[in-house]
């Protein structure tokens, strides 16, 4: 069984942690939504996160885009501190114009509707296209048949 942990970087940032296995579909552990920018994301981690046993991070990587002035930097500080606290922790980013692959009618389809939780939703997301992209095949077959 393998831990991954997926995150939505942010003011407010979407935290998901899912259980799988080659054989099964993944299992949503929890999601959290932690606000307070870095400071949050650290105390989190500090309380929740220091000591469990993570095999893989899936993160929405940070993309500057021309012409937007006063852009949150945010998921920069908080991608830099996952750098630092997971050196030997495979991190594997993905691009925010990837979360149309797994739309709001998909996560119904496979149970991980909680739209009380934008934030951890866009968090499952990410996890489930990493699951997708990786071929897992329980994961295909729940919600791409």
């Amino acid at each position: 069984m393998s831990a991954i942990l997926s995150f939505d970087p942010g003011g407010t940032t979407g935290v998901a942690l899912f259980e799988v296995t080659d054989t099964d579909e993944p299992e949503l552990v929890w999601v959290k939504q932690i606000s307070g920018g870095l400071k949050g994301f650290l105390d989190f981690h500090w309380d929740q996160l220091e000591n469990m046993n993570i095999d893989k991070i899936v993160c929405e990587s940070f993309t500057l885009r021309e012409g937007i002035y006063g852009a949150d930097l945010s998921p920069v500080y908080i991608i830099g501190a996952l750098e630092a606290l997971y050196p030997t922790t495979e991190l594997i980013y993905q691009e925010p114009k990837l979360k149309p692959l797994c739309d709001n009618d998909r996560l119904k389809k496979m149970n991980f509707y909680l739209p009380s939780k934008p934030h951890g939703m866009d968090a499952i997301r990410h996890g489930i296209i990493y699951l997708r992209n990786s071929k897992h095949m329980p994961t295909l077959k729940k919600g791409w048949k």
